[in-house]
């Protein structure tokens, strides 16, 4: 653990003591109460640096979603889990089911907390998706169109990291379930991502990863949850069994390092000294103190305008990702698009060479059939009735008439002709020509 903040503390004690120090002069009444006055502000700041050495907590547990199936792990685990940090002595912030804005106040007001602390930890109990590289908490209220939606109706695991950094140590805790979506999200993926750069003093465990199949995400939630509360609920837990814990035994994801940390409730601390035993010291006069306050409050102001310009360089680069993300998707969605035209131009185009080409064949066989002519047939009468019965006999070795041998040419005997002529490619009638006649019967049956 790194003690950065309270070392800044008792810097600026140290400097203002050395000043008191040096001075010996002046009025005694003036000195004794300037001497009252700067004992006042030590107090105040021991008191204050005392708080931010504490143990702070966030759980945002969603389980009723509006828009998505109920998550399977629920508030009340997450209740469990705020009454055991309390006992580890934490300061804990608990939101049972909170809406995009209510999720959001409530960090604004843990961050505000964290600056400074030994501990600051979230805990989050609830669906969750990766995109881009950052894994989101989907609050109650959280609906979604597309992947980047997320960039404001979700929490990014990744800035929360950011707000645990602030802390001497920090850790943020994600039991993960997987939501389903009535309507497919392009880009979504149910297992963490956190490409981001860590924070040094940070950690961020995930229930899962891409070593647990999707559809046993929510149980492992459940279980890493509930190992947890167990952990927390014994005398002297430790960080790195409460990330192996949350991990799922580092079957989970778990991005980044930090030092051993006993969770164990700390010792109360002395009671600080009263005003009443704090000997007055000789004053520098009040000029030389507006003088010190005013420098540490214009680093105050810098440290916070840096803080605040980093914030908003941190977003305007979220938005332009976003930006850029969705530039891609819509390029991409149009040259699908383009793609599909093209395929349809080049259907269309077969479609109408194939059709061309049909009217061309139609075209010249009408042409042919134009040009044929047909050859005058032989009427009943001309036929002896003996060249009849040779005709359906014939057509009877040839396959073509099932009729009787009876020289009479009724109706099967015309479908037979018929036939005949149709193997020959001619024009269809029923009757024969006297070429078909003469192919029919050679000149010596006749």
């Amino acid at each position: 653990m790194h003690f950065g903040q309270a070392g800044g503390f008792a810097g600026r004690s140290s400097v203002r003591k050395s000043t008191l120090g040096g001075l010996n002069r002046g009025h005694p009444i003036l000195n004794f109460g300037v001497g009252v006055v700067f004992a006042l502000s030590l107090l105040l700041m021991g008191i204050a640096s005392a708080h931010a050495a504490g143990r702070i907590a966030l759980v945002l547990t969603a389980e009723d979603y509006q828009k998505l199936p109920k998550s399977s792990i629920g508030t009340k685990r997450g209740a469990e889990i705020a009454e055991a940090l309390k006992a580890r002595g934490f300061e804990v912030i608990v939101s049972p089911n909170p809406s995009n804005a209510t999720a959001r106040a409530h960090l604004r007001d843990f961050a505000a907390k964290a600056e400074g602390s030994d501990l600051a930890f979230v805990v989050l109990i609830g669906h969750g998706v990766a995109w881009g590289g950052q894994t989101f908490f989907l609050t109650t209220n959280t609906e979604l169109g597309r992947a980047t939606d997320l960039l404001s109706r979700a929490l990014s695991t990744t800035n929360i990291a950011q707000i645990v950094g602030r802390a001497q140590t920090g850790g943020v805790f994600f039991f993960m379930t997987s939501p389903t979506f009535e309507n497919p999200i392009e880009g979504l993926d149910a297992r963490p991502q956190f490409t981001s750069e860590v924070p040094k003093n940070a950690v961020t465990i995930f229930s899962s990863s891409a070593r647990i199949p999707v559809s046993r995400i929510d149980a492992a939630g459940e279980q890493a949850a509930e190992a947890l509360t167990k952990l927390l609920q014994q005398p002297s837990p430790s960080l790195t069994e409460a990330i192996k814990i949350a991990s799922n035994g580092n079957l989970g994801a778990v991005f980044g390092r930090v030092d051993e940390v006993n969770l164990a409730k700390p010792t109360p601390a002395p009671p600080t000294q009263s005003v009443a035993a704090i000997s007055p010291q000789p004053a520098v006069g009040v000029q030389k103190t507006e003088e010190i306050e005013g420098k540490l409050e214009e680093e105050r102001r810098a440290r916070e305008q840096a803080e605040t310009r980093a914030r908003d360089e941190r977003l305007r680069a979220e938005r332009a990702q976003a930006e850029v993300l969705k530039a891609q998707a819509d390029a991409k969605k149009a040259q699908a698009d383009v793609e599909r035209a093209q395929a349809d131009a080049e259907k269309a185009k077969q479609e109408a060479k194939r059709v061309e080409a049909q009217a061309q064949i139609a075209a010249a066989q009408a042409e042919q059939l134009r040009h044929v002519s047909v050859a005058p047939t032989i009427e009943d009468a001309q036929l002896g009735q003996k060249q009849r019965r040779l005709i359906q006999q014939r057509l009877r070795e040839l396959g073509l008439y099932t009729g009787p041998i009876d020289a009479i040419m009724g109706p099967l005997t015309r479908e037979a002709i018929m036939g005949y002529q149709r193997s020959r490619s001619a024009a269809i009638t029923g009757y024969l020509t006297a070429e078909q006649f003469d192919a029919l019967l050679p000149k010596e049956d006749q």
